[in-house]
């Protein structure tokens, strides 16, 4: 039963996708299988419906800003998941899409969202979500948009033989957050951990969710300033368990907030900002010129620590890194 009804979504979904194809345009579908991604493209939608038909397609429905910056929205699932816990996997091969943009890391995920996926002809441009590391390193695209040096080198060493192109093109996030920059004092630390709670191992979840408390209360005793919690989109948006459980504890105090709100504004009223290894850090120093401060609770989370350490010399200047 459930296959005839995929097979029939499916089926559906492309013709609606077709019929707001262009026959005058050029044809760009951007996909966004992560709710957490849709501000990598920053402003460059907008630029873009300026010239050709855009059509953006997700994989739920927000109603937010993403899904209004395209000509057209579409919902697509990569894959359905039953009750049962069975996988289907959609796809499709639309005529006429002449390239496909994402900022999606799903490629790698039983190989289904490669290519060939919605489209065997179409050109794809994948956009990284890290200012330094070389996300995303995979030949299913043809081009990978590269916003650093940092990341340049990243990408030539993990993409060495390969066919794929690198852009050096920027990072259309950042360009989105530094206009829209208008500081606001609040008195406030912004703590942004990076993603949380998907090791399989209870021991390292333990780990992370009371390193959060001790790093509240630390900056709620050693400081005057309020501490916004930001966890990582994921997490908030999943409201996970120990997610859920850190909010509980913290909802008497005045001074702890938790900020669920995708994009960069709390840029504008952010003091400094603590984090492990968030690149969310490095949006925000270069926006504001204030102060990122990195640690490191866990061996395995040292990546961002060391390419810091590669960047400017061992900290200082914008970054302290401990």
């Amino acid at each position: 039963m459930i296959e005839a009804q995929i097979e029939n979504f499916v089926k559906q979904t492309i013709r609606e996708l077709e019929s707001y194809l262009s026959k005058k345009k050029k044809n760009i579908v951007v996909i966004a299988y992560y709710a957490t991604y849709r501000s990598q493209f920053g402003d460059l939608i907008a630029r873009l419906k300026e010239k050709y038909n855009v059509i953006t397609v997700v994989d739920r429905i927000l109603n937010d800003a993403f899904e209004k910056s395209g000509h057209h929205n579409v919902l697509f699932p990569w894959r359905v998941v039953s009750e049962q816990g069975e996988t289907y996997y959609l796809n499709a091969d639309i005529k006429g899409i002449d390239l496909i943009l994402t900022a999606d890391q799903v490629s790698y995920e039983e190989g289904r969202i490669d290519r060939e996926f919605l489209s065997k002809s179409a050109k794809r441009i994948y956009f990284p979500h890290s200012l330094i590391e070389p996300t995303g390193a995979s030949d299913v695209f043809d081009y990978i948009c590269v916003p650093s040096k940092l990341a340049k080198k990243g990408y030539e060493k993990s993409l060495k033989g390969k066919k794929t192109k690198l852009l050096e093109s920027g990072y259309p996030k950042f360009d989105k957050a530094l206009r829209n920059y208008r500081y606001t004092p609040q008195n406030t630390i912004t703590y942004a951990p990076t993603l949380r709670y998907v090791s399989n191992r209870r021991a390292d979840i333990n780990l992370y969710a009371g390193f959060d408390n001790h790093m509240i209360e630390g900056l709620l005793r050693h400081t005057d300033f309020h501490i916004s919690y930001r966890a990582h989109p994921i997490n908030f948006q999943g409201q996970h368990f120990f997610y859920t459980l850190i909010k509980k504890k913290w909802e008497q105090e005045s001074r702890v907030s938790f900020d669920e709100q995708l994009g960069n504004d709390f840029c504008n009223w952010s003091d400094f900002l603590v984090t492990d290894t968030s690149t969310t850090a490095l949006t925000y120093s270069f926006v504001t010129g204030k102060p990122s401060f990195f640690y490191n609770p866990h061996p395995a989370n040292n990546i961002l620590t060391q390419s810091v350490v590669a960047l400017f010399g061992g900290g200082g200047g914008l970054y302290a890194a401990f």
